[in-house]
């Protein structure tokens, strides 16, 4: 403070004395125009016309902080002379001159009793002295943290000091400007916050929007972007009115489920993930992609804050490539014939050759040659064979020939097909049954089928000197296990998927170390499936993999 604050006279001789129910009724009307929303201008407004109220001789000036907090800005002066105004209109905050100014760098009150006299102020008086200007009152507006935000200024025409009760009815207006400035702020915020979410939400491809579900059951938006008009074709605010503008746009069937769906699934507080077809008004078909994440509130009402995409370009590609591979899948069940025929009549003849059945062939090289050809006519037959099976099944074409099957003796002929060539890699190849179940309800041929994939696999990716397991045992739920283990490289997590797709490996380079189709594992995967059972992989880098088919309980 640049002067002492002493109890002075006022400019007629006497103490100041505020009447405190004026002080009360200011105080009320500022804070009814802020709870109305006023906007910061009129509340400082309303503010300094309080001040001046309670200090008749007074003038007073509102001033705040800029954004850069480099400058004071005059918000409200209503009885400052115009031509002082100007000169207030915007006061760098280091100026050395305006008291203002030095109340929000110091965060201290500044009071110049008598520019006339008071010498430190002479280039303030050469400016104040021509607006009738002799004594000025400058207070700092503090937020909760100590920072200053703006300052309240009282201007007189004659010397004034003021005394205790002065400073504290303008401290105890001061929270006023303060919750203004504040008020302001958030309001400022909230508006940029609002203007950039509706910014984002228009350049979004798609339908941002706020739905909620009340506790009574009723549904209403209470916020969508524009994105509606581009993939319903229905006018936001339509939709904003009456929420059935754009549930009208899906089918029948999707209508009649969907309340029930959404009431569901806003009392467990699922994620809402659903695609939907719809019309628009104009008669166009499209697919929508609904995603949308709830939140209870207190009056146990659910927020659905989502995005709805137009998913009819990714759908109708989808419906295409299904089309596709159904269509792929008929066709190689429906040329079963065709391609199993006349290789199996390569495959008889050749071995008619390389017995000599109707005589001598001659040279040894023919008998050799005859049974390569023999030999690759049961390898093409085998793969073939297993193209045809995978197809039969994604087509839905296979059908299971089911009896009650001895599982030792399905396990026991599985491994005598895969045992001589264990034996040639110097592989052991165990197993142990669980003799408590005996019985399995199934196809015998598909099911062995199943056992000498997994089989041949281990072998195949297993190096000498290695171990092969096979073993069976009954689950707590009743379900039978079948686990095929070896002691191979192992598969990288991030390539199970792969390796249970059809015509996919995991070691796929022209490099690679081991021949195959990719068709075993998910081929034994659908027979599994079509079993009512699965099929489980478990195997990372390193020794091991197993592979474990789940036959469900009612089968065993």
């Amino acid at each position: 403070m640049t002067n002492s604050v002493q109890a002075t006279p006022g400019p007629d001789g006497h103490k100041r004395e505020v009447d405190q129910n004026r002080v009360l009724v200011g105080q009320n009307r500022v804070l009814n125009i802020l709870a109305r929303g006023a906007s910061l201008e009129q509340v400082f407004h309303e503010l300094a016309l309080v001040v001046e109220d309670l200090f008749e001789d007074a003038a007073c000036a509102m001033f705040q902080v800029d954004a850069l907090g480099s400058h004071l800005r005059l918000i409200a002066a209503p009885s400052l002379p115009k031509t002082y105004q100007l000169v207030q209109n915007t006061i760098p905050l280091r100026s050395r001159i305006e008291p203002s100014a030095t109340a929000v760098m110091r965060r201290e009150p500044v009071v110049i009793a008598d520019l006339e006299t008071d010498s430190s102020w002479r280039g303030l008086n050469a400016v104040a002295q021509p607006a009738g200007l002799r004594s000025i009152w400058a207070q700092p507006i503090l937020d909760d943290t100590g920072n200053a935000r703006g300052a309240m200024t009282l201007y007189f025409r004659a010397a004034n000091l003021p005394d205790e009760e002065v400073f504290r009815t303008i401290d105890g207006l001061i929270p006023l400007a303060r919750l203004a400035i504040e008020h302001d702020r958030r309001a400022r915020a909230l508006q940029s916050a609002d203007q950039n979410f509706t910014s984002l939400a228009a350049s979004i491809p798609g339908v941002v929007y706020q739905r909620v579900v009340t506790a009574e059951g009723d549904i209403k938006y209470t916020y969508i972007s524009e994105g509606a008009r581009d993939i319903f074709g229905v006018e936001a605010a339509k939709i904003l009115a009456d929420p059935n503008a754009l549930f009208d746009c899906h089918g029948p069937e999707y209508r009649q489920d969907f309340r029930e769906r959404l009431l569901a699934a806003s009392r467990t507080l699922e994620t809402w993930d659903v695609e939907a077809e719809i019309v628009t008004p104009n008669g166009e078909r499209k697919w929508t992609h609904a995603i949308a994440r709830p939140e209870r509130r207190s009056d146990g009402s659910v927020i659905w804050n989502g995005v709805i995409l137009d998913a009819t370009r990714i759908k109708r590609a989808h419906m295409a490539l299904a089309a596709a591979n159904r269509a792929k899948s008929e066709f190689l069940a429906n040329m079963s014939h065709e391609l199993r025929t006349p290789l199996n009549a390569i495959i008889g003849f050749s071995e008619m050759i390389a017995n000599e059945c109707f005589g001598d062939v001659g040279h040894e090289e023919y008998a050799r040659c005859a049974k390569d050809i023999y030999d690759s006519g049961q390898s093409l037959l085998a793969i073939i064979n297993d193209v045809l099976d995978l197809a039969k099944v994604e087509s839905g074409q296979m059908e299971l020939d089911e009896s009650w099957q001895d599982v030792g003796e399905i396990v026991d002929s599985s491994i005598r097909l895969v045992q001589d060539r264990a034996a040639e890699k110097g592989l052991t190849v165990e197993y142990c049954i669980d003799r408590g179940v005996s019985q399995l309800f199934a196809d015998e041929r598909k099911v062995k089928q199943i056992l000498v994939n997994l089989l041949s696999n281990a072998v195949r990716f297993t190096p000498a000197p290695g171990k092969v397991d096979i073993k069976t045992h009954l689950e707590d739920d009743g379900d039978l296990s079948i686990v095929v283990r070896d002691s191979g490289p192992g598969i990288a997590p991030e390539n199970h998927e792969a390796v249970l797709s059809p015509f996919v490996q995991a070691d796929s380079g022209l490099d690679r170390k081991f021949d195959g189709t990719g068709l075993g594992l998910p081929l034994s995967k659908a027979m599994a499936e079509l079993h009512g059972g699965r099929l489980e992989l478990d195997s990372d880098l390193g020794p091991g993999t197993t592979v474990t088919v789940r036959v469900p309980a009612e089968r065993v």
